[in-house]
Protein backbone atom coordinates (compact mmCIF):
# COMPACT_ATOMS: atom_id res chain seq x y z
CA UNK A 1 0.00 0.00 0.00
CA UNK A 2 3.21 2.09 1.04
CA UNK A 3 4.76 1.68 -2.46
CA UNK A 4 1.46 1.93 -3.90
CA UNK A 5 0.85 5.71 -2.28
CA UNK A 6 4.83 6.41 -3.14
CA UNK A 7 4.13 5.96 -7.11
CA UNK A 8 0.63 8.20 -6.83
CA UNK A 9 2.70 10.87 -5.39
CA UNK A 10 5.34 10.49 -6.85
CA UNK A 11 3.09 10.91 -10.54
CA UNK A 12 0.99 13.60 -9.09
CA UNK A 13 4.46 15.73 -8.60
CA UNK A 14 5.74 14.77 -11.72
CA UNK A 15 2.12 16.01 -13.03
CA UNK A 16 2.29 19.23 -11.09
CA UNK A 17 5.65 20.27 -11.59
CA UNK A 18 5.08 19.29 -15.93
CA UNK A 19 1.58 21.76 -15.06
CA UNK A 20 3.49 24.75 -13.50
CA UNK A 21 6.13 24.57 -16.65
CA UNK A 22 2.91 24.50 -19.36
CA UNK A 23 2.25 28.01 -20.89
CA UNK A 24 -0.92 27.86 -18.87
CA UNK A 25 0.70 29.06 -16.10
CA UNK A 26 3.07 31.60 -17.71
CA UNK A 27 2.13 35.18 -17.72
CA UNK A 28 0.87 36.20 -20.52
CA UNK A 29 2.50 37.98 -23.53
CA UNK A 30 0.36 39.92 -25.74
CA UNK A 31 1.74 40.19 -29.72
CA UNK A 32 0.57 39.87 -33.24
CA UNK A 33 0.30 36.84 -34.88
CA UNK A 34 3.26 35.45 -36.76
CA UNK A 35 2.79 36.80 -40.55
CA UNK A 36 3.44 34.35 -43.29
CA UNK A 37 6.17 36.22 -45.61
CA UNK A 38 5.37 37.76 -48.37
CA UNK A 39 6.63 37.24 -52.00
CA UNK A 40 6.26 40.62 -52.97
CA UNK A 41 5.46 44.12 -51.32
CA UNK A 42 4.18 46.85 -53.27
CA UNK A 43 4.29 50.69 -51.26
CA UNK A 44 2.26 53.31 -52.96
CA UNK A 45 3.04 56.60 -51.58
CA UNK A 46 0.16 59.44 -51.73
CA UNK A 47 1.17 62.71 -50.34
CA UNK A 48 -0.03 65.95 -47.28
CA UNK A 49 -3.73 64.77 -46.62
CA UNK A 50 -4.31 63.93 -42.95
CA UNK A 51 -6.38 60.59 -41.71
CA UNK A 52 -9.70 62.67 -41.30
CA UNK A 53 -9.41 64.63 -44.61
CA UNK A 54 -9.24 60.99 -46.69
CA UNK A 55 -11.50 58.90 -44.50
CA UNK A 56 -14.44 61.08 -43.02
CA UNK A 57 -14.17 62.51 -46.01
CA UNK A 58 -15.72 61.89 -49.67
CA UNK A 59 -13.66 63.04 -52.06
CA UNK A 60 -11.94 59.25 -51.98
CA UNK A 61 -14.55 56.44 -52.55
CA UNK A 62 -12.44 54.21 -53.91
CA UNK A 63 -9.49 54.35 -50.98
CA UNK A 64 -12.83 53.60 -48.48
CA UNK A 65 -14.05 50.95 -50.52
CA UNK A 66 -11.12 48.89 -50.59
CA UNK A 67 -11.27 45.59 -48.26
CA UNK A 68 -7.89 45.27 -46.25
CA UNK A 69 -6.45 46.38 -42.62
CA UNK A 70 -6.62 49.58 -41.66
CA UNK A 71 -4.28 51.12 -39.17
CA UNK A 72 -6.30 54.23 -37.46
CA UNK A 73 -3.15 55.10 -35.28
CA UNK A 74 -0.82 55.49 -37.93
CA UNK A 75 1.67 58.45 -37.84
CA UNK A 76 4.21 60.26 -40.33
CA UNK A 77 7.79 61.72 -38.71
CA UNK A 78 8.05 64.93 -39.55
CA UNK A 79 6.99 67.70 -42.22
CA UNK A 80 8.23 68.21 -45.14
CA UNK A 81 7.82 65.53 -47.48
CA UNK A 82 11.46 64.36 -48.12
CA UNK A 83 12.11 63.00 -44.55
CA UNK A 84 9.56 60.80 -44.32
CA UNK A 85 10.39 59.54 -47.69
CA UNK A 86 14.00 58.58 -46.63
CA UNK A 87 12.82 57.22 -43.55
CA UNK A 88 10.72 54.62 -45.08
CA UNK A 89 13.67 53.92 -46.71
CA UNK A 90 15.95 53.52 -43.83
CA UNK A 91 17.45 56.81 -43.18
CA UNK A 92 17.73 57.59 -39.42
CA UNK A 93 17.23 61.11 -37.22
CA UNK A 94 18.23 63.62 -37.29
CA UNK A 95 16.23 63.56 -40.38
CA UNK A 96 16.51 66.33 -43.22
CA UNK A 97 14.31 69.36 -42.15
CA UNK A 98 13.94 70.02 -45.90
CA UNK A 99 12.73 68.86 -49.25
CA UNK A 100 15.79 70.44 -51.17
CA UNK A 101 16.56 67.56 -53.86
CA UNK A 102 20.15 67.94 -53.60
CA UNK A 103 19.96 66.40 -50.19
CA UNK A 104 22.14 62.75 -49.77
CA UNK A 105 22.29 60.56 -47.42
CA UNK A 106 25.47 58.32 -46.52
CA UNK A 107 23.98 55.50 -44.49
CA UNK A 108 22.23 52.34 -44.84
CA UNK A 109 19.04 51.88 -47.01
CA UNK A 110 16.39 49.05 -46.73
CA UNK A 111 17.01 49.11 -51.32
CA UNK A 112 20.89 48.46 -50.68
CA UNK A 113 19.90 45.84 -48.03
CA UNK A 114 17.65 43.52 -50.07
CA UNK A 115 20.02 43.70 -53.40
CA UNK A 116 23.08 43.09 -50.98
CA UNK A 117 20.72 40.04 -49.48
CA UNK A 118 20.38 38.96 -53.13
CA UNK A 119 16.30 40.23 -52.88
CA UNK A 120 15.33 42.43 -55.92
CA UNK A 121 14.01 46.44 -55.99
CA UNK A 122 12.10 48.45 -58.08
CA UNK A 123 11.20 52.26 -57.86
CA UNK A 124 7.99 53.14 -60.27
CA UNK A 125 7.69 57.23 -60.82
CA UNK A 126 4.76 58.52 -62.42
CA UNK A 127 6.51 61.11 -65.08
CA UNK A 128 9.93 59.93 -65.32
CA UNK A 129 11.23 60.69 -68.45
CA UNK A 130 13.72 57.73 -68.25
CA UNK A 131 15.09 54.97 -66.20
CA UNK A 132 17.77 56.18 -63.97
CA UNK A 133 16.89 59.76 -64.42
CA UNK A 134 18.51 62.07 -61.41
CA UNK A 135 17.26 65.98 -62.63
CA UNK A 136 15.15 67.64 -60.17
CA UNK A 137 12.12 68.05 -61.48
CA UNK A 138 10.52 66.62 -65.12
CA UNK A 139 9.78 68.73 -67.59
CA UNK A 140 12.49 71.39 -65.90
CA UNK A 141 10.18 73.70 -65.62
CA UNK A 142 6.62 73.25 -63.84
CA UNK A 143 7.60 69.77 -63.26
CA UNK A 144 5.49 67.04 -62.19
CA UNK A 145 7.76 64.54 -61.22
CA UNK A 146 9.92 65.57 -58.21
CA UNK A 147 12.89 64.19 -57.07
CA UNK A 148 11.98 64.70 -53.51
CA UNK A 149 9.73 62.19 -53.48
CA UNK A 150 12.18 59.73 -55.06
CA UNK A 151 13.80 58.27 -52.52
CA UNK A 152 16.15 55.85 -54.09
CA UNK A 153 17.90 58.84 -55.57
CA UNK A 154 18.49 60.44 -52.34
CA UNK A 155 21.28 57.99 -50.92
CA UNK A 156 24.37 58.55 -52.25
CA UNK A 157 25.52 54.64 -52.59
CA UNK A 158 21.96 53.91 -54.65
CA UNK A 159 22.49 56.71 -56.86
CA UNK A 160 25.97 55.78 -57.98
CA UNK A 161 25.10 51.96 -58.00
CA UNK A 162 23.04 49.62 -60.90
CA UNK A 163 20.27 50.02 -58.34
CA UNK A 164 19.62 54.17 -60.06
CA UNK A 165 18.39 51.92 -63.40
CA UNK A 166 15.67 50.14 -61.22
CA UNK A 167 13.82 53.65 -61.22
CA UNK A 168 11.69 53.11 -63.87
CA UNK A 169 8.86 55.44 -65.35
CA UNK A 170 5.68 54.34 -63.99
CA UNK A 171 4.22 52.95 -67.37
CA UNK A 172 6.57 50.03 -67.07
CA UNK A 173 4.49 48.68 -64.12
CA UNK A 174 2.20 47.15 -66.54
CA UNK A 175 4.55 45.24 -68.98
CA UNK A 176 6.62 43.92 -66.04
CA UNK A 177 3.52 42.32 -64.23
CA UNK A 178 3.23 40.63 -67.47
CA UNK A 179 6.33 38.99 -67.66
CA UNK A 180 6.89 38.32 -64.48
CA UNK A 181 9.32 39.97 -63.54
CA UNK A 182 7.91 42.41 -61.18
CA UNK A 183 10.93 43.13 -58.36
CA UNK A 184 10.12 41.47 -54.58
CA UNK A 185 9.56 45.51 -53.44
CA UNK A 186 8.21 47.70 -55.84
CA UNK A 187 7.77 51.61 -54.55
CA UNK A 188 5.38 53.56 -57.00
CA UNK A 189 4.65 57.33 -56.58
CA UNK A 190 2.44 59.13 -58.56
CA UNK A 191 3.38 62.57 -59.92
CA UNK A 192 2.42 65.84 -58.17
CA UNK A 193 -1.06 65.78 -60.21
CA UNK A 194 -2.45 62.46 -58.77
CA UNK A 195 -0.81 62.57 -55.37
CA UNK A 196 -3.06 64.92 -53.88
CA UNK A 197 -0.09 67.02 -53.50
CA UNK A 198 -0.96 69.35 -56.27
CA UNK A 199 1.64 71.84 -58.71
CA UNK A 200 1.47 74.65 -61.00
CA UNK A 201 0.97 72.07 -64.12
CA UNK A 202 -1.89 70.63 -62.79
CA UNK A 203 -5.57 71.19 -64.29
CA UNK A 204 -6.76 71.62 -61.53
CA UNK A 205 -6.07 73.03 -57.85
CA UNK A 206 -9.13 72.99 -55.52
CA UNK A 207 -8.31 70.83 -52.18
CA UNK A 208 -11.49 68.30 -53.15
CA UNK A 209 -10.22 67.40 -56.80
CA UNK A 210 -6.83 66.68 -56.09
CA UNK A 211 -8.04 64.42 -53.38
CA UNK A 212 -10.43 63.10 -56.36
CA UNK A 213 -7.89 62.87 -58.84
CA UNK A 214 -5.30 60.87 -56.42
CA UNK A 215 -8.43 58.46 -55.41
CA UNK A 216 -8.96 57.96 -59.12
CA UNK A 217 -5.02 57.10 -59.50
CA UNK A 218 -5.47 54.64 -56.93
CA UNK A 219 -8.70 53.13 -58.63
CA UNK A 220 -6.41 52.59 -62.06
CA UNK A 221 -2.90 51.35 -60.48
CA UNK A 222 -4.47 48.95 -57.61
CA UNK A 223 -6.62 46.63 -60.14
CA UNK A 224 -3.76 46.44 -62.28
CA UNK A 225 -1.71 44.66 -59.66
CA UNK A 226 -4.50 42.84 -58.06
CA UNK A 227 -5.69 41.43 -61.64
CA UNK A 228 -1.69 39.62 -61.92
CA UNK A 229 -1.60 36.63 -61.92
CA UNK A 230 1.70 37.73 -59.50
CA UNK A 231 -1.04 38.87 -57.11
CA UNK A 232 -3.19 35.80 -57.51
CA UNK A 233 -0.81 32.74 -56.97
CA UNK A 234 1.52 34.53 -54.70
CA UNK A 235 1.78 36.04 -51.43
CA UNK A 236 1.47 40.07 -52.49
CA UNK A 237 1.32 43.15 -49.83
CA UNK A 238 0.16 46.79 -51.23
CA UNK A 239 0.66 49.07 -48.91
CA UNK A 240 -1.47 52.59 -49.33
CA UNK A 241 -0.20 55.46 -47.30
CA UNK A 242 0.48 59.29 -47.32
CA UNK A 243 3.92 60.41 -46.48
CA UNK A 244 2.67 63.31 -43.80
CA UNK A 245 -0.44 64.84 -42.96
CA UNK A 246 -2.11 68.26 -44.32
CA UNK A 247 -1.11 71.45 -42.87
CA UNK A 248 -4.22 72.79 -42.84
CA UNK A 249 -6.98 69.81 -42.77
CA UNK A 250 -10.78 71.21 -42.68
CA UNK A 251 -13.86 69.51 -41.76
CA UNK A 252 -16.82 69.82 -44.07
CA UNK A 253 -18.47 73.05 -42.21
CA UNK A 254 -15.46 75.29 -43.01
CA UNK A 255 -14.20 78.58 -41.10
CA UNK A 256 -11.11 80.08 -40.67
CA UNK A 257 -10.34 78.49 -36.95
CA UNK A 258 -12.23 75.16 -37.87
CA UNK A 259 -9.36 72.25 -38.34
CA UNK A 260 -9.59 69.00 -37.96
CA UNK A 261 -6.99 68.56 -34.69
CA UNK A 262 -6.11 64.46 -33.98
CA UNK A 263 -5.19 64.24 -30.14
CA UNK A 264 -1.43 63.66 -30.15
CA UNK A 265 -0.37 59.81 -29.20
CA UNK A 266 0.41 58.73 -25.77
CA UNK A 267 3.73 56.77 -27.28
CA UNK A 268 6.94 58.74 -27.11
CA UNK A 269 7.88 57.27 -30.23
CA UNK A 270 7.89 59.68 -33.72
CA UNK A 271 4.70 61.18 -34.89
CA UNK A 272 5.59 64.81 -35.67
CA UNK A 273 4.39 64.45 -39.35
CA UNK A 274 0.64 64.19 -38.40
CA UNK A 275 -1.78 61.51 -38.60
CA UNK A 276 -2.39 59.78 -41.80
CA UNK A 277 -4.46 57.11 -43.47
CA UNK A 278 -2.56 53.25 -43.95
CA UNK A 279 -4.32 50.85 -46.06
CA UNK A 280 -2.62 47.03 -45.71
CA UNK A 281 -4.34 44.56 -48.39
CA UNK A 282 -2.87 41.24 -48.43
CA UNK A 283 -3.64 38.40 -51.43
CA UNK A 284 -4.52 36.04 -48.95
CA UNK A 285 -6.36 37.85 -46.36
CA UNK A 286 -9.49 38.50 -47.80
CA UNK A 287 -11.71 39.57 -44.49
CA UNK A 288 -11.16 43.30 -43.55
CA UNK A 289 -9.57 44.29 -40.22
CA UNK A 290 -8.70 47.51 -38.54
CA UNK A 291 -5.89 48.46 -35.89
CA UNK A 292 -5.95 50.68 -33.36
CA UNK A 293 -2.22 50.16 -32.08
CA UNK A 294 0.13 53.05 -32.73
CA UNK A 295 2.58 52.48 -35.75
CA UNK A 296 4.88 55.29 -38.09
CA UNK A 297 6.82 55.07 -41.47
CA UNK A 298 9.72 53.12 -39.00
CA UNK A 299 7.01 50.82 -38.03
CA UNK A 300 6.63 49.77 -41.61
CA UNK A 301 10.60 49.41 -42.25
CA UNK A 302 10.46 47.68 -39.73
CA UNK A 303 8.16 44.70 -41.00
CA UNK A 304 9.75 44.96 -44.31
CA UNK A 305 12.85 44.14 -42.96
CA UNK A 306 11.89 41.36 -41.36
CA UNK A 307 9.84 39.98 -43.73
CA UNK A 308 12.71 40.15 -45.88
CA UNK A 309 15.11 38.61 -43.11
CA UNK A 310 17.42 41.88 -43.34
CA UNK A 311 19.75 43.17 -40.62
CA UNK A 312 18.01 45.99 -38.19
CA UNK A 313 17.13 49.52 -40.04
CA UNK A 314 15.31 51.35 -37.97
CA UNK A 315 16.83 52.96 -34.94
CA UNK A 316 16.39 52.04 -31.64
CA UNK A 317 13.07 52.78 -30.06
CA UNK A 318 11.29 53.08 -33.26
CA UNK A 319 11.69 48.92 -34.11
CA UNK A 320 8.09 47.61 -33.81
CA UNK A 321 6.60 46.66 -36.67
CA UNK A 322 3.26 47.07 -37.93
CA UNK A 323 0.31 45.70 -36.08
CA UNK A 324 -1.05 42.95 -37.71
CA UNK A 325 -4.69 41.09 -38.27
CA UNK A 326 -5.54 39.79 -33.83
CA UNK A 327 -2.63 41.51 -32.58
CA UNK A 328 -2.72 43.03 -28.90
CA UNK A 329 -0.75 46.81 -28.71
CA UNK A 330 2.50 46.71 -28.29
CA UNK A 331 3.44 49.04 -24.88
CA UNK A 332 6.83 48.99 -25.97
Amino acid sequence: MKIILCIISGRCLFFLLAMMSFPFFSLPVFASPPLKRADHVFIIIMENKGFGEIVHGTDAPFFNSLSGGRLTNYWSLAHPSLPNYVAMMGAWPPLPASDDPRIRLEGDSLPEELVRHGHSVGSYMQGLPRAGFGGKSAPSLFGRYVLKHDPFLLFSRLRESPVRKTVVPLHKLPEDLARGSIPELSLIVPDLCHDMHGAFACHFHNRHELVKAGDRFLAHWIPVIESSQLFRTGRVWIFVLWDESGYGERSDSGGKDDRIRDPLPKEKRLHAGGHIPFLWIDSKVSSPWQSPCFANHYSLLESLTHNFSLPELAPPGERVPLPGPGGVCSKD
